[in-house]
């Protein structure tokens, strides 16, 4: 592609590093859509600027930001010159790069057979059978791609290790009128195909603090990747908290492995919190949202490192919370947003 294209005259060339991704970004559109248009794929997420999922590092050149939306980087990140293409428009010729955790989506893509699903009303739990020459290799914490019948993916946190036993399993929740989850809750069956991509994400940290307690929140299927960290003994010599978050009892859709690991595990401690009251009286549980019921049984300790995963209004109320009442800085302080696939 010329740089002096005579077509391409008022728009702006936008280069990825160690990519054959390049193409000419208009003013009035974002860098991500502009990509997609061109033919590309990039990794994205909420599209709104709060994931964090589509983050390039920009090397040279100038973006501004659209108006109305909520940066999700951290400081560290921002100090790292990262952007999000998904709401930055191109204001210059940029060059920039993909980080080793956020490769196109070509680079990636397995197929998986699926060998396992479980429905329940809200909630479908389905298993994939990994090839055993997969080059995937998975930690703790981190999501994957399926492609959708459209071409685009969509991203679900992986809720085992899979090295384990070469199974990948995901959380998928129902979402009204949702193409790709009714797909998946509704219509695939075992012994189908998909493409899978990845993985990606940096959920877990590879810096811990021995003296603090390991504090999980999560709110519906946000448990998904805490299930896998909590599997993986990463922090079995440390003391964990587990507050889950939903509506009514039955949201904590799988009960009875957090029952295992309160039998199990010496150092484990399980606070469900539940929003709505149902028929039945629990007196297990906590009534009130999930950051609520955090702050009345954590008190004052602010000995913790905390993991958040699930809901926008939890994490932005949790982030909140923690920076204001317990000056918690950002090593300290790990985010997984959800929001509802289409």
């Amino acid at each position: 592609m010329a740089w002096n294209d005579p077509n391409c005259k008022m728009k702006h060339f936008v280069s990825i590093n160690k990519t054959e991704i390049e193409f000419f970004s208009d003013e009035n559109i974002t860098i991500l859509e502009q990509a997609e248009s061109n033919g590309h794929s990039l990794k994205n997420g909420c599209r709104l600027g709060a994931c964090r999922v589509c983050k390039l590092k920009l090397l040279s050149g100038d973006i501004e930001y659209t108006v109305g939306n909520k940066i999700g980087l951290t400081k560290k990140e921002l100090d790292d010159n990262y952007f999000l293409p998904c709401c930055a428009i191109a204001k210059s010729n940029i060059v920039c790069e993909a980080d080793g955790d956020n490769k196109t989506l070509s680079d990636t893509k397995e197929g998986a057979v699926i060998c396992d699903i479980t429905r329940t009303p809200g909630i479908t739990v389905i298993r994939f059978k990994l090839s055993k020459r997969s080059k995937m290799d998975f930690i703790p914490g981190q999501y994957i791609g399926i492609e959708v019948p459209n071409g685009k993916c969509r991203y679900y946190s992986v809720a085992n290790i899979p090295k384990d036993d070469g199974y990948v399993e995901i959380h998928v929740a129902k979402n009204k009128n949702g193409v790709f989850s009714d797909v998946i809750c509704e219509k695939l069956k075992v012994n189908d195909v998909l493409w899978i991509y990845g993985p990606y994400g940096d959920f877990i940290s590879d810096y811990h603090d021995e003296v603090r307690d390991i504090v999980f929140v999560a709110t519906g299927t946000g448990f998904a990747p805490i299930k896998s960290i909590i599997e993986s003994g990463v922090f079995n010599e440390r003391n964990i908290h587990l507050f889950w978050g939903g509506r009514r009892k039955v949201d904590h859709y799988f009960s009875e492995i957090v029952d295992n690991w309160k039998n199990t595990l010496g150092n484990f401690h399980f606070h469900m919190a539940l929003s709505r009251s149902d028929e039945e009286d629990h007196p297990e549980a906590h009534y009130g949202y999930v950051q609520d019921v955090f702050k009345k049984e954590i008190g004052q300790n602010n000995q913790i490192e905390v993991y958040m995963c699930g809901s926008p209004n939890m994490i932005s109320d949790m982030s909140e919370l923690l920076k204001e009442n317990y000056q918690l800085n950002e090593d300290y302080i790990h985010v997984d947003v959800f929001y509802p696939n289409s």
